[in-house]
């Protein structure tokens, strides 16, 4: 028995192998030259999973963040890509807890405020109570905080609701706003019977998705979600050795308890899809589905995510771009792997910038904090070509 136990945990974590901390795609340069701010028609800093922010000192993720929103703020929107508060959202204003979560979107906040930027926060689903049955209440207090900055800071969509909702930047961009965790909360949310969203059946949702897209009068398009569409970290179904030996490190990286036969179980579960908040979960994959078979109708669409702790620059259908920017705080310990997908990655906190050009092309660079010191390891440019619509 002890011997059949040691081979099936032996066995799964040789699968597993170890986690990366770079990569970029074979022959690809890692570096295209910074154009001059006048080039620049706007700018689109994204990062995700923020919400954990030191509360004892300046997160040098939002610190340097801030500071390169400085450079062309009548030109630059900051969007965060959901989990803005950890671990359940925004506790209610009697609770204990309520002011260290307060304190954790605050910091965020202070982004837009002491740069004098705009910017966008989306929910993820710990912002939903991490799937919890009071999720679309806490929904309502955190999009309810946040607006009180209107105009310049806000959450979109609004209320639970699911969207799509879009806007326009510059000359070049639209921008669409999905909360994806509407897709995958199984408890109490926003219904036909039960609030004003519109749309709010997922084929209506889809329609509108579309419809956005089509017509967008010649401009690129960016899905900011919470959830990605592809990703070589946990959430795909990679792990590395830790998580089979110590489990408890995804629930608080000062768990180092070991539990390997417990550990593998896990990662099992994880694998078979009981979560929602994973690929391979039924839920998950028809919103993969659904919202996939759009961008692949368009050419020059990039859907930007978090969830995921890591950066990953990855091949979306039909030749788009998917983003992942979950890396928002210091305090998360992850790991990662790539594939054939894989343009580049990182696992480092930092976030992803996107200037769209005004010859119509995108830059996009990949900032990390390393050694408290923030610094550009990948850039190029995509979408040089001339827009086109519809594949059909």
């Amino acid at each position: 028995m002890i011997k059949t136990i040691f081979c099936f945990i032996s066995g799964v974590i040789f699968l597993s192998g170890c986690s990366i901390s770079y990569y970029i795609k074979p022959g690809l340069k890692d570096y295209h030259p910074e154009p001059d701010t006048s080039l620049i028609d706007f700018r689109i800093l994204l990062i995700g999973d923020a919400g954990e922010p030191s509360l004892d000192y300046r997160e040098p993720v939002l610190d340097a963040m801030e500071k390169q929103a400085m450079i062309i703020p009548e030109k630059t929107l900051n969007i965060f890509l959901g989990d803005n508060i950890y671990p359940f959202g925004l506790e209610p204003g009697n609770d204990p807890s309520y002011h260290t979560t307060k304190r954790r979107l605050d910091e965020q906040i202070l982004v837009m405020k002491n740069s004098n930027t705009k910017g966008i926060f989306i929910p993820g689903n710990h912002d939903w109570g991490d799937g919890s049955l009071d999720g679309w209440e806490r929904i309502l207090r955190m999009g309810g905080y946040i607006d009180q900055n209107l105009p310049s800071i806000q959450m979109l969509p609004k209320n639970g609701c699911p969207g799509p909702v879009a806007l326009n930047f510059g000359n070049e961009l639209q921008v669409i706003f999905i909360d994806s965790q509407w897709w995958l909360h199984i408890d109490h949310k926003p219904d036909s019977t039960n609030s004003n969203c519109y749309p709010i059946t997922k084929q209506d949702i889809i329609y509108s998705l579309d419809s956005l897209i089509k017509n967008s009068n010649g401009r690129k398009t960016l899905i900011a979600a919470h959830h990605p569409l592809i990703t070589y970290g946990p959430h795909g179904g990679f792990f590395d050795w830790r998580t089979h030996i110590f489990p408890l490190l995804d629930f608080n990286r000062y768990l180092w308890i070991p539990l390997p036969v417990i550990g593998s179980l896990y990662v099992l579960s994880r694998i078979a899809g009981l979560s929602p908040q994973d690929i391979s979960n039924s839920l998950y994959q028809e919103y993969i589905e659904r919202v996939e078979r759009v961008i692949s109708k368009y050419n020059n669409v990039i859907y930007a995510s978090g969830h995921e702790h890591s950066i990953q620059v990855l091949e979306g259908i039909n030749n788009n771009l998917y983003l992942i920017s979950g890396y928002g705080t210091e305090a998360h310990t992850n790991s990662l792997s790539y594939g054939d997908k894989t343009i580049f990655s990182v696992l480092y906190p930092g976030f992803i910038q996107l200037d769209l050009l005004k010859d119509k092309s995108v830059r996009l660079s990949v900032f990390i904090i390393e050694n408290e010191k923030c610094k550009e390891v990948f850039s190029s440019l995509y979408f040089k070509e001339e827009i086109i619509n519809s594949t059909e």
